[in-house]
């Protein structure tokens, strides 16, 4: 019982990663690269930029903290880097699905 708890937290936290479509921007983004960087550009317009380089402020505050805190992303601050972070390989398959089936 306890297995099949786990799993449907497991399951519950990633969809909850790739419920916003910023975060699953991210998520797709790191998929077959090995670093990224957002930028203004690559998001819809009208949003407030965050330090330098700029990036929209609700993914400074919001969308990247919690993608790193969920382990799904390694995000320097700084630079704005991202990588892909130790438990990024479990949500995956949930990305490949969504990816093949559904256009943003």
């Amino acid at each position: 019982m306890s297995n099949q708890k786990t799993q449907a937290q497991q399951l519950s936290s990633h969809l909850d990663a790739a419920r916003h479509k910023d975060r699953r921007q991210i998520l797709l983004a790191i998929r077959d690269t090995e670093r990224w960087q957002p930028s203004i550009s690559e998001f819809d317009g009208g949003r407030t930029p965050v330090g330098e380089p700029a990036i929209p402020a609700d993914l400074y505050h919001r969308h990247l903290p919690k993608l790193a805190e969920m382990g799904l992303i390694e995000w320097d601050r700084e630079t704005h880097r991202v990588t892909r972070g130790p438990e990024y390989e479990q949500v995956r398959p949930l990305l490949a699905f969504l990816s093949e089936n559904y256009d943003e």
